[in-house]
């Protein structure tokens, strides 16, 4: 199943309204989940975006796919856990404000 009919068959099941959210990256994994990540067309700001990130399984041989875990976050978040969750990571150039 390619990264379309991923993203189709979510949309059709109402998990993720295409309306609402922007597809921004799927990607496949070898453990027949997928990560999926979409950024909301009305709430949020250029500098500050709202995210959804969806992990999946995949189904093939009933062609679904399956919600496992679902996260809605903006930049701020990521940051945070960057600064006091992981200090030791290297913030990237570009992600801190």
């Amino acid at each position: 199943m390619d990264a379309r009919e991923i993203v189709r068959i979510l949309d059709e099941k109402g998990e993720v309204s295409l309306d609402t959210w922007r597809l921004v990256s799927v990607r496949k994994n070898d453990d027949g989940t997928a990560d999926i990540l979409y950024r909301n067309r009305h709430v949020g700001s250029d500098e500050n975006p709202v995210f959804l990130w969806i992990y999946a399984n995949i189904v093939e041989e009933d062609w679904d796919v399956r919600v496992l875990e679902r996260i809605t976050f903006q930049k701020e978040d990521l940051l945070w856990l960057l600064k006091f969750v992981f200090p030791k990571v290297k913030v990237y150039k570009g992600l801190a404000k």
